[in-house]
């Protein structure tokens, strides 16, 4: 409970009034709608790491949005050359097509946390359309922000990544920030921190998101 703010630890059911991990049946008919949590940013701002913490921390299921990119885009990535709109069109749509794909198995959560940089103000509203289509979505981003040499720094220290550092400079070059109208956005920055700080600033700040819209994140508590 100690990462959980004041306001929120407040408003958790006891321990004996929780549903199980991963029973999400119980509540779920209660409520009626999944959550999508897209973690996004530009290249090495860590949202990958985030996601996967996040994922483990509300139980819910993690994608890895990366996966979802044609063969062809990464291999553009991994020759340095920027995506244009154009390549990243069918990229945003299968993210958007797979948010209404409810994940099936015994104790899989319906709930997903996906990364996808969502650069652009357009590419956040194709992402935003799977939850207008399908009903019954809440569909929430955090945007990881830090300056741009913060980025192609740690973009060259890591290994095993297609997508280097000189990807970076063109990913600022049409970053569109979220604007303040844009309300289902949190923004973290994770320019002089550790991993561990961000993780824990994400986690709560989600869990004070969920509460305020209806407290249904206790199902997976």
């Amino acid at each position: 409970m100690s990462n959980i703010p004041k306001q929120v630890e407040s408003a958790i059911l006891a321990p004996t009034e929780r549903p199980r991990l991963g029973d999400t049946a119980q509540t779920d008919k209660h409520h009626g709608h999944r959550w999508i949590w897209f973690i996004t940013g530009p290249t090495a701002c860590g949202k990958t790491t985030i996601a996967k913490a996040l994922a483990a921390d509300l139980h819910f299921t993690f994608v890895e949005g990366d996966d979802y990119h044609p063969k062809a885009n990464v291999e553009k990535m991994s020759r340095g050359e920027p995506l244009t709109d154009q390549d990243r069109e069918g990229w945003l749509e299968a993210l958007r097509d797979h948010e209404t794909a409810q994940p099936s198995g015994p104790g899989v959560p319906p709930h997903l946390v996906m990364t996808c940089s969502a650069l652009k103000r357009h590419y956040r509203e194709v992402l935003r359309e799977g939850g207008a289509q399908a009903g019954n979505l809440r569909i929430r981003f955090v945007f990881l922000d830090a300056p741009e040499e913060v980025l192609v720094k740690r973009a060259a220290e890591r290994k095993g990544h297609f997508a280097g550092p000189n990807l970076v400079h063109s990913q600022f070059a049409i970053l569109e920030r979220p604007a303040e109208d844009e309300e289902d956005v949190i923004t973290v920055d994770v320019s002089d921190r550790g991993i561990d700080a961000v993780a824990r600033e994400v986690q709560n700040r989600v869990k004070e998101d969920m509460m305020q819209d209806d407290g249904s994140y206790l199902r997976v508590l």
